[in-house]
């Protein structure tokens, strides 16, 4: 290539405007002969030579001529984005090939146009700039097809070997960018031509499983409701046929009519959990005859699954208002299994079936997670009761101490668990009620409306606690709710081994479930008990090591993380150490894990698009050589993705 040079679009039909051009010359001597009035011949020459022109020009601008002149004497270098996404392996059109043989063959032809020309450079993109070369290239290289990531590749490729001394770009893609930069943005800040070629087309029929709502966490015994969204390009009326699978086990199966084209319908599943454990569930729809793609046709959700109902113990000097208010709200809750002993004269009585019972020992705490001692210490008990409650919150089990009337919290001293209870007294502060004023890091904890204005609202206007204990928190505890205008806390936590022990100082918490002005403040107050028992019954880590994923289930494509923390037996954070482990699928295929430090104790490892499973995580923690610790979990990675969820 010269200094400057005039060329055509590629393909332009050259042929066909060469011919164009002699029939509109012979068009201006034939059209603009010019007899009256009688014109000198120059003027009778010039005219119609003037008006050719003017039409060869015009139809030879049609082919976008440019005029380009090479810098320091290079030729001009063009880069061809090519899209390598998975959704570029889903067919063109209905029976078709696939995009990405469509897009080959575009690339083919603007290689074959630019040829003697340019400099063409082909570089493939998905969820980055480089990734999706085949795989013999490399798996880094051929990993991260699960996204497309239009803007962030435009964005990368100034800073590219590639994209060094850039004239043009031309972008090969089926248009559908899910991540990422605005591509647009990010191609005007390239200061070059982007120009694109579309590859498949729009259209064909297409029925998809959109979003599975289910909680995150569900219990063994208990239906759990599923809902299951499907999409459908079908008239209104068809009948569709949802299937709901647990591995290859069919959990449930409904109908729901198409609502039309364009629009969703739900389904309906109440699941009831038989084990235990991670569940992944598979929901189904049937699919269509000539259907553009199948890929969309299931998703999958996991859930928890806890074992059983939660049992909580109550243990009672005797009734009060506020154990009846607290029982009423646990007594609500279909996930507790409740169990109240309370004193009376000389003996004990359940409660719930109104029979006596000789008295409160270890067996009592046989499948419980959570006690509730009301006015009663540790050493009330018995000996024997003692122990056993001792080993139990260091195990894992929740403790609720309700102070009561004095001597209130003061009376947890005594037992075998009174040095993990006991609470500092100030004695130079008088006995005196307090309005509860909620902290700010307990705020999701003690929520007591889904909009954090009228949640505060109503804090403001709960009734004070009397008889308060004037406790000094300790170093290690929490103050969850304070007294408004200074006083002693009303509610604090406490870790002792895996358990927590929850306190609460003073009488009358039954008052904020009553309101003369506040027609939700019932519900607020079993909300409030209910919750805050469950996340008693919650064990604290007590194993050095833990692992955790960051979502139970990973859409297919996207990135994997796995979270890794790390404490010493005082449940403070180590660090220097050193975590690595491994991921196996249900074929006993490994995947090797790095964990990298994040903070003091804090590990982070991530896996790039790993194939669709189910995998079980081991992790091992050593520093110096020696071995601090050893964990598993597990995770699992859907088939379904939004790269192929989008079938258009």
């Amino acid at each position: 290539m010269t200094d400057l040079s005039l060329h055509l679009a590629p393909n332009a039909p050259a042929l066909w405007l060469a011919l164009a051009s002699l029939a509109l010359v012979a068009l201006s001597l034939w059209a603009y002969r010019f007899a009256i009035p009688p014109l000198p011949a120059r003027a009778r020459r010039l005219l119609p030579a003037l008006r050719a022109v003017a039409l060869v020009a015009l139809a030879w601008l049609l082919a976008q001529p440019m005029l380009e002149r090479a810098r320091a004497g290079r030729s001009a270098h063009l880069v061809v984005l090519l899209d390598r996404s998975r959704s570029m392996d889903l067919p063109s059109s209905p029976g078709g090939a696939p995009r990405a043989a469509e897009a080959s063959a575009a690339v083919e032809a603007i290689e074959r146009a630019w040829r003697g020309r340019a400099a063409v450079r082909v570089v493939p993109f998905a969820a980055r700039l480089g990734a999706g070369y085949p795989p013999q290239v490399g798996p880094a290289a051929a990993g991260a097809r699960g996204a497309t990531a239009l803007g962030d590749a435009l964005a990368a490729l100034p800073l590219a070997p590639e994209g060094q001394e850039l004239d043009g770009v031309v972008v090969v893609s089926d248009g559908a960018v899910n991540a990422g930069e605005d591509p647009v943005a990010a191609a005007r800040a390239l200061g070059v031509p982007v120009h694109t070629v579309l590859t498949g087309v729009a259209g064909g029929p297409d029925r998809a499983v959109t979003e599975v709502e289910a909680s995150t966490s569900a219990r063994v015994g208990e239906a759990t409701p599923v809902r299951v969204h499907v999409a459908t390009s079908e008239e209104r009326g068809v009948a569709i046929t949802t299937r709901l699978f647990d591995g290859g086990r069919e959990l449930g199966r409904t109908t729901v009519v198409s609502p039309g084209a364009g629009l969703e319908a739900v389904a309906e599943f109440r699941i009831t959990p038989t084990r235990p454990g991670l569940a992944v569930w598979t929901a189904r729809v049937d699919s269509m005859s000539g259907e553009t793609s199948t890929a969309n046709d299931a998703r999958q959700v996991a859930l928890e699954v806890a074992p059983g109902r939660l049992g909580v113990l109550v243990v009672s000097a005797g009734l009060n208002w506020d154990l009846a208010f607290l029982r009423r709200a646990l007594l609500g809750d279909s996930g507790v299994s409740l169990r109240t002993l309370a004193r009376e004269g000389g003996g004990w009585r359940e409660v719930e079936s109104g029979r006596p019972v000789g008295g409160v020992g270890a067996p009592d705490l046989k499948g419980q997670a959570a006690v509730v001692l009301d006015a009663l210490g540790p050493a009330d008990l018995g000996p024997e009761m003692d122990a056993a409650l001792d080993a139990f919150v260091r195990g894992g089990g929740g403790l609720l101490a309700l102070g009561g009337a004095a001597p209130g919290l003061a009376r947890f001293r005594g037992g075998r668990l009174g040095p993990q209870l006991a609470l500092g007294i100030d004695q130079g502060t008088p006995l005196r009620s307090g309005s509860p004023e909620p902290s700010a890091e307990a705020s999701e904890l003690l929520s007591w409306d889904d909009d954090p204005q009228r949640g505060a609202r109503a804090w403001r206007a709960a009734a004070p606690l009397s008889a308060l204990t004037p406790v000094i928190p300790g170093g290690g505890d929490r103050v969850l709710i304070g007294t408004r205008g200074g006083g002693p806390p009303l509610l604090v936590a406490r870790r002792i081994g895996r358990g927590q022990a929850l306190f609460l100082n003073g009488t009358g918490l039954w008052r904020w479930s009553l309101s003369g002005h506040d027609d939700l403040s019932a519900e607020r107050g079993r909300r409030l008990w209910r919750r805050l028992i469950r996340w008693l019954a919650e064990p604290v880590q007590g194993e050095p090591l833990r692992v955790k994923p960051e979502r139970w289930l990973t859409a297919r494509g996207e990135p994997v993380r796995l979270f890794a923390s790390l404490q010493s037996a005082d449940f403070k954070p180590v660090a220097g150490a050193t975590i690595d482990g491994e991921a196996q699928d249900a074929a006993g295929r490994t995947i090797r894990l790095a964990f990298a430090p994040r903070a003091a104790g804090s590990h982070e490892a991530t896996l790039e698009d790993p194939a669709p499973g189910r995998y079980r995580v081991a992790v091992r923690a050593a520093r110096g050589g020696i071995e601090l610790g050893r964990a598993s979990s597990e995770f699992a990675v859907d088939r379904w993705s939004l790269e192929e969820a989008r079938a258009e």
